[in-house]
C-alpha cells in the first residue's frame, strides 16, 4: 500500500510538472519556431561542453575525497559514478537519498567501505550546499537591487540560506571540531546513522552495523587529520557550480541574448531554489516558470528566456540522464570483468 501511494505521488508530481511546462510551451509556440531557427550552434556546443565539465568536476571532487581517506579508484570510474548517482536524483526526488544510496553501492563494488562512502558523500554535500547558499545569497541581493522580487520571495530565499548554512555549519563542526565530537554529539550522530542504516538496509548485511559505524568513524578521522588537503576538493566543487552557471549563460547566448552576470546569477539562484521542491523531479516546470519570470522582470523577452531555460533543462538534465544509463551499464561491466580476471588469476596460481 505504501509503495502504491509513493508511486502515485511520483506520477502525480510528474503530471503537474509536465502540465506546467506544457502550458508554458503552448502559449509561446508561435515564436518558438522563429527563435529556434536563429539559434547559434556554436553556443549550443559550448553549453554541452560546460555540462560535460560539470560532471568531470563532480567526479574529481569524489576522487579527491576518497584519495584523502586512502581509497583510490580510477578517475574515469569516479566521474561515471558521480554522473550516474546525480542523474538518479533528477528522476526520483528523495532529498538526494536515491543518488546517495546508488553512489554507495557502486563505490562498495570497488571495495570502498560503506562507512567511507557515507563520509565522502557528507563532505561533498556540505561543500556543494555551502557554495550554493552563497550563490543564492548573491542572487537575492541582486534581485533586491533590481527590485525584481517581492518581500515574501526574498524572505523565503534568505530563510533557505540560513537553514542551509546552519546545516553545513553543524555537520562541518562535527567533522572538524574535536569538542563537537564528544560522547554526547557522537550519540546523536549514531541515532542519525540508524536512519542511514535503514536507507542502506538492502546493501549492508544485517548484523554489520558496528562495522559500518567503525568505517564511518575511520573516514571522519582521516578527513579530520588531512583537512588541509581538501583545498583541491573545494576547487572542484566551485568549478562544478561555475560550469553549471555557464550552461545557462551559453543557452542564452544561443538564443541571441547577451545577459549580464548579475541578471544571470539572480535567475539561476531562483531556479536552484525550485529544484529543492521534493515532490517535483528536479523542479520540472517550476524551475522553468520561476527562472523565466525573473529574467522577464529584468527586461529579457519572455519567450527567449523560456527557450533558454528549456535548453538549459535539456543540456543539464535530459542529455546527461540518457548518457548515464549507458555509463551505469559500463560501470557494472567493468567491475564484473575485473572480478572475473582476479578469479582466473587465483585459479591459475593455484595450479
Amino acid at each position: 500500500m505504501k509503495k502504491t501511494l509513493k508511486y502515485f505521488v511520483y506520477i502525480f508530481a510528474f503530471l503537474i510538472s509536465v502540465g506546467i511546462l506544457g502550458g508554458m510551451i503552448y502559449q509561446a509556440q508561435g515564436s518558438f519556431v522563429q527563435i529556434w531557427q536563429q539559434v547559434r550552434t556554436k553556443y549550443l556546443f559550448l553549453s554541452l561542453l560546460s555540462s560535460a565539465l560539470i560532471y568531470v568536476a563532480m567526479g574529481m571532487s569524489l576522487y579527491e575525497v576518497l584519495r584523502i581517506m586512502g581509497r583510490r579508484i580510477h578517475k574515469g570510474a569516479a566521474i561515471g559514478i558521480a554522473l550516474v548517482s546525480t542523474t538518479v536524483n533528477y528522476l526520483i526526488s528523495s532529498f538526494g537519498a536515491s543518488g546517495f544510496a546508488l553512489r554507495a553501492h557502486l563505490l562498495n563494488r570497488r571495495r570502498v567501505p560503506f562507512g567511507m562512502c557515507v563520509t565522502a558523500s557528507i563532505v561533498i554535500t556540505v561543500l556543494l550546499y555551502f557554495v550554493l547558499s552563497v550563490i543564492i545569497l548573491q542572487g537575492s541581493v541582486l534581485m533586491l537591487f533590481n527590485a525584481s522580487a517581492s518581500t515574501r520571495q526574498l524572505l523565503q530565499n534568505f530563510g533557505l540560506i540560513v537553514a542551509m548554512c546552519a546545516i553545513c555549519a553543524v555537520v562541518t563542526a562535527f567533522l572538524f571540531n574535536n569538542q563537537w565530537r564528544s560522547k554526547g554529539i557522537r550519540k546523536i550522530f549514531r541515532l542519525i546513522n540508524k536512519f542511514l542504516f535503514h536507507v542502506f538496509g538492502a546493501l549492508i548485511p544485517k548484523g554489520k552495523y558496528d562495522n559500518f559505524m567503525d568505517q564511518l568513524d575511520e573516514g571522519i578521522d582521516l578527513i579530520h587529520q588531512k583537512k588541509k588537503k581538501l583545498t583541491l576538493t573545494i576547487v572542484y566543487v566551485c568549478a562544478d557550480w561555475f560550469f553549471t552557471i555557464m550552461v545557462l549563460y551559453f543557452a542564452f547566448r544561443a538564443v541571441g541574448i547577451h545577459i549580464t552576470a548579475g541578471v544571470l546569477i539572480a535567475g539561476f539562484a531562483v531556479g536552484m531554489v525550485t529544484t529543492l521542491i521534493p515532490i517535483l523531479p528536479s523542479g520540472l516546470g517550476a524551475m522553468e516558470l520561476a527562472m523565466t519570470a525573473v529574467f522577464s522582470q529584468m527586461g529579457i523577452d519572455w519567450d527567449a528566456a523560456l527557450m533558454a531555460t528549456l535548453i538549459y533543462r535539456v543540456v543539464y538534465y535530459v542529455i546527461p540522464g540518457m548518457i548515464s544509463i549507458f555509463i551505469y551499464w559500463g560501470l557494472h561491466l567493468s567491475v564484473t570483468d575485473s572480478t572475473s580476471r582476479k578469479r582466473k588469476e587465483k585459479y591459475e596460481r593455484g595450479y
